[in-house]
């Protein structure tokens, strides 16, 4: 019905995009700095991170560390126990295979206990990860 598509051939729909992006396991830590170059951070969907919301994060705790660094204190680091320390640890640590990734449960630690439902299960996890923040951050 478009001119000009009459012979087109969809592979699929809504799904047919590339993100650029760097080798952030091998190129940052996880504050998303530069390892060659402490001046130097990255944040967004370039590190590696999918999405909108874990762009956001990615560029708080770059936003947050480079203020740190500027005020000469130490790197603040959010658990890995946390969707955003868990994102953060995902693009810093080495792997054969890196591709960009999502905020998701899949990425947090397992609880110390077998969890069958996974709404009581995501929800220890939520829980586990405020109690994180409050010892940890706050």
């Amino acid at each position: 019905m478009i001119p000009g598509l009459n012979n087109a051939e969809f592979a699929r729909y809504g799904v047919m995009h590339r993100n650029t992006y760097i080798n952030s396991p091998k190129l940052l830590d996880e504050t998303y700095n530069l390892k060659r170059n402490h001046n130097i951070y990255f944040a967004g969907q370039i590190t590696g991170v999918e999405g909108y919301v874990e762009s956001i994060s990615s560029g708080m705790v770059a936003a947050i560390n480079a203020i740190r660094k500027y005020k000469g204190q130490e790197k603040k680091l959010f658990p890995k126990e946390t969707v955003i320390g868990a994102l953060a640890d995902y693009i810093s640590m080495p792997k054969e295979h890196f591709s960009p990734m999502n905020a998701n449960f899949g990425i947090l630690p397992e609880l110390p206990e077998k969890i069958r439902d996974k709404q009581e299960k995501y929800s220890k996890m939520a829980k586990r990860s405020m109690e994180m923040i409050r010892e940890k951050l706050l």
